[in-house]
């Protein structure tokens, strides 16, 4: 058993001393691919909770700009999850280019500052918003979250206004999210939402689908089309 276990503390420290012979560039790389999972706090926004579990993550095209004890790192991250909120959960599938730092650690050599799904965050916290507002039957909030430009088709931002004051006339609480699959490119983002709403005419629950297009302006995002 001794004999196994210093062989095994070998193999691990050539690999240890491997990676420190590395680029800091390279060694943010190997570091990247050795992350499979990530848990998120917080997601609903607002301290208010929220808890969002990513297996398997996936860092592509990965491009670490090191200066000192520094690394700003573009990459795009690929990752599945489970979203769980007050009293609802849904899964999460997520594509998307983002920026974010790392700086250097013992045991992974470099780790990451927290920053490093800052687009998602910010496009799950906005879909919050508006699936709250149409839960609770406030056209207002859900309008708010609209772009000035907004436009699906020949529907514009007046005759949103309009459609939405005449639906959402009540709370809806049974409107439920099973799941979201977003993909984002910078300043835009594509978002499909699977959702459920009691069907009162058949007496059972409607399974529909809903698919959105976000923009970020300024330090919001908001809807572009889809609402």
């Amino acid at each position: 058993m001794a004999a196994g276990a210093w062989f095994w503390r070998a193999e691990l420290l050539d690999a240890g001393s491997t990676a420190t012979l590395q680029s800091p560039e390279s060694q943010v790389r190997t570091a990247l691919a050795a992350q499979g999972r990530a848990h998120l706090e917080d997601i609903y926004g607002w301290k208010a909770g929220g808890t969002l579990e990513l297996v398997p993550v996936r860092y592509a095209d990965v491009v670490p700009d090191v200066e000192g004890n520094r690394a700003t790192v573009v990459a795009v991250l690929d990752a599945e999850g489970r979203a769980v909120w007050r009293d609802q959960a849904a899964t999460v599938s997520y594509i998307g280019r983002e920026q974010f730092h790392m700086k250097p650690c013992k045991i992974a050599l470099w780790c990451a500052e927290g920053d490093q799904f800052a687009r998602l965050r910010a496009v799950l916290r906005t879909l919050f918003r508006r699936l709250d507002a149409a839960r609770g039957g406030d056209p207002a909030t859900v309008l708010s979250l609209a772009a000035p430009d907004y436009r699906d088709g020949t529907t514009d931002r007046a005759a949103l206004e309009s459609r939405l004051r005449k639906e959402l006339t009540e709370p809806r609480p049974d409107l439920r999210v099973k799941g979201w699959q977003i993909r984002v490119e910078r300043d835009s983002a594509e978002v499909g939402e699977d959702y459920e709403e009691p069907d009162v005419r058949h007496r059972g629950v409607g399974a529909q689908r809903a698919r959105y297009r976000l923009e970020r302006r300024g330090e919001r995002w908001v809807f572009t089309s889809g609402l």
